[in-house]
């Protein structure tokens, strides 16, 4: 019967029902249940000044994840800062420094201050088996590539430094995009003008079809000017193929090199990548051939989650060794999966779909929901989105603009999630929640410019503070200026307390603490502001995936949008 009712249907139809078909067959082919994990985590920064604490904690979390998961048992290769080199290559905030410890006291006041609260040591995450360095990746892919299946699967995870590409600048002489964009917005307004020169009643019935004949004309003249201007914003628009990942010993590997590196495994294996990195957003790229949207989609299946868009920087990598204070993507996105957050306290699973459990994209929107951060979350079809949709450069598109009720009209659970939940928190709930959200995040900017001039006000207290003190003690000790002089020496192994004690009675010195604990109090509330905004922006940005997804149909082919809704089922696995 199904057969019979198939053919009755029109053949569009059936090819979408047999594509359908055909991936979740090969979902079912590629469920860890039925075939080989492994995990590969790739961490730590390019030297021991840039490899905080918060990396090796980001691994070790991670493996704990596994652990409570019942997934410890799988094949996990580590390559984390310099392998297994026992020399330091660790910093970390040590805890006993506090603000008046005489040593901290000096730099701070008299300078130089860099470095004075951090110390370093050898990083222990277990199970490393070597370097977090270009040579060492492209050996431990290739080994990879020689026993791995077209079944298996491969998560990677990276927690370290991003780098972003830089745009080409424009040639001398040559006019902004922007300023040739308005010319033509202009010239369609005027054409507009003078199409309206003629008054309808001075037309004659004889020459109505023809009338009717240049309207279409004009309206598709018009239309083919919109579509040529998206066209040109397209094309100029970055590729962020040149984004990068930091390796040890300065390295950095691109997005197009790392998508030749993953090009060596099998053809039909899927890689699910999880990046946290500053500007991670641009390795969405790794779903296309040569990781460059220029040449189509990848024959290798494979999805990624990002802590940010490809323009951005990304919250983590700290010296802090108190991990409660971690506010960063993989925090979130782990305890989603696991339940567990990285200090131990138990996390509600999202189930957003109430399918009894959390598939990586719920787990990704949950991060975009809760996290007190500065990223906006994104994922590989938000870059297929971008590079094949639109809401502009044709008629009827929608925009973030366009009614709530129709861009929630066929929202995922996900989808809807995140936009009724983000709405939620800031009392939004008109049916244009583009503007709502345009106009809360322009008030949020205005009272966040006042907060950032207290903020610079007391900056300004606190370095005239110091100033005044650095003088007194260069009056006194005119060789306090050079840590090195045996005078300085001395002093701080024979009479620490008669310097200690000329920087705390100092006059100037209640006043620095004074507008010390302000900026504090003024650098808390920019920050609130900031994560305000922030959350605005992801609601944006929600909100205009749905508007590129609704307007796919309009501007892509069919094979296309089978290419996204198998993006979006290889996104929607378990870890």
């Amino acid at each position: 019967m199904f057969r019979h009712e198939l053919l009755s249907l029109g053949s569009a139809m059936r090819r979408h029902i047999l594509g359908t078909c055909a991936v979740l067959v090969g979902l079912v082919v590629a469920n860890p249940l039925s075939a080989a994990d492994h995990f590969l985590t790739i961490g730590g920064g390019p030297t021991p000044d840039s490899n905080q604490v918060s990396l090796e904690n980001n691994v070790l979390y991670f493996q704990r994840t596994l652990t409570q998961l019942g997934r410890d048992a799988v094949e996990h290769v580590i390559l984390f800062a310099d392998g297994v080199n026992p020399e330091a290559d660790l910093q970390f905030q040590n805890p006993d420094r506090g603000p008046e410890e005489l040593h901290r006291l000096l730099a701070e006041i008299v300078g130089p201050s860099n470095g004075i609260r951090f110390d370093y040591r050898t990083s222990t995450v277990p199970g490393v088996q070597g370097a977090a360095d270009p040579e060492t990746i492209d050996r431990t892919l290739k080994e990879l590539s020689q026993r791995l299946k077209s079944d298996d699967r491969l998560v990677f995870y990276f927690t370290g430094h991003g780098g972003r590409e830089r745009p080409a600048r424009p040639s001398r002489g040559r006019r902004p995009t922007a300023a040739i964009a308005d010319d033509d917005e202009n010239a369609d307004e005027n054409a507009d003008e003078n199409a309206d020169d003629q008054k309808p009643e001075e037309a004659k019935e004889d020459d109505s079809d023809e009338k009717d004949s240049q309207e279409d004309s004009a309206d598709e003249k018009k239309e083919k000017q919109e579509e040529s201007k998206s066209n040109e914003r397209r094309s100029n628009r970055p590729s962020f193929t040149g984004n990068h990942t930091h390796l040890w010993d300065h390295k950095t590997m691109t997005v197009t090199s790392w998508t030749e590196k993953l090009d060596e495994l099998p053809r039909d294996m899927p890689v699910v990548a999880v990046m946290v990195q500053c500007y991670s957003g641009g390795f969405g790229n790794l779903i296309f051939r040569g990781g460059d949207p220029k040449n189509g989609m990848s024959d290798h299946p494979r999805c990624g989650f990002f802590s940010t868009v490809p323009d951005r920087v990304a919250a983590g990598c700290t010296p802090n060794i108190n991990q409660a204070e971690y506010r960063e993507y993989s925090s979130y996105f782990w305890e989603a999966l696991s339940g567990t957050s990285r200090t131990g306290e138990t996390i509600e699973l999202p189930d957003f779909d109430h399918d009894g459990r959390t598939s990586l994209l719920e787990a990704h929107a949950y991060t975009a929901l809760h996290a007190d951060t500065i990223d906006i979350p994104t994922r590989t079809s938000d870059f297929f989105l971008q590079e094949y949709s639109a809401t502009t450069g044709k008629k009827d598109l929608l925009t973030i603009h366009a009614p709530i009720e129709v861009l929630l009209a066929a929202a995922d659970p996900c989808e809807r999630a995140v936009i009724e939940g983000l709405s939620q928190q800031f009392d939004l709930h008109g049916s244009d929640r583009g503007k709502d959200v345009e106009e809360a995040i322009k008030a949020k900017q205005k009272e966040k410019r006042e907060i950032d001039g207290e903020v610079r006000k007391f900056q300004q207290t606190i370095g005239r503070k110091r100033s005044e003190i650095k003088a007194a003690l260069k009056e006194r000790w005119p060789e306090i200026t050079n840590p090195w002089h045996p005078r300085v020496m001395f002093l701080l192994t024979e009479e620490p307390e008669v310097l200690r004690a000329m920087i705390l009675e100092h006059d100037s010195y209640e006043e620095l603490k004074k507008a010390g604990d302000e900026l504090d109090e003024a650098q808390t509330k920019q920050e609130q502001f900031q994560l305000d905004i922030v959350k605005l922006e992801r609601l944006k940005f929600w909100l205009e995936r749905r508007a590129l997804l609704l307007n796919l149909p309009t501007l892509a082919d069919e094979t296309k949008q089978q290419q996204l809704e198998t993006l979006v089922q290889l996104e929607s696995q378990q870890l």
